[in-house]
């Protein structure tokens, strides 16, 4: 069973920002079928938003983010966020990231926010940095 993981924007961002961290190196290990990306509609919302405005930055085109945005949609699995969900964090723009991890039972989201985040151990979520995900990837090999 693959191990699933919800991944944050800023490292999603950070990946194509740059080949040579461990950010891309997630998304590296998400190709090579290593682990199993959770996505919600919000996310990949969210996903396109951050990519779009900093395409010309991070070198692409927007027609490449689209790319992106549809081979992480192929291979992810698709969850639908609930309603009815009450907030718990302090920053309203990281309770997406709860939710979906909660309602999809995934145990664990792959950011740099780690602070922020902090409530998502009181459900069991492991709060995970790229390269402390990373080093847990290698662990279950």
């Amino acid at each position: 069973m693959l191990f699933r993981a919800i991944l944050d924007t800023n490292v999603f961002l950070a990946a194509l920002w740059s080949s040579r961290g461990a950010a891309f190196e997630v998304l590296a290990e998400l190709r090579r079928d290593r682990w199993k990306m959770v996505l919600s509609n919000h996310l990949v919302t969210e996903y396109e938003e951050i990519a779009k405005r900093s395409a010309t930055e991070v070198g692409l085109t927007l027609e490449d983010i689209d790319d992106v945005l549809d081979a992480l949609c192929a291979a992810a699995e698709q969850r639908q966020l609930e309603p009815a969900w009450i907030p718990r964090l302090t920053d309203p723009d990281d309770e997406p990231l709860l939710q979906l991890a909660v309602e999809a039972q995934v145990p664990c989201i792959i950011t740099r926010n780690t602070r922020h985040l902090q409530p998502a151990r009181e459900f069991g979520i492991e709060i995970l940095t790229p390269a402390e995900f990373l080093a847990k990837l290698r662990e279950n090999k």
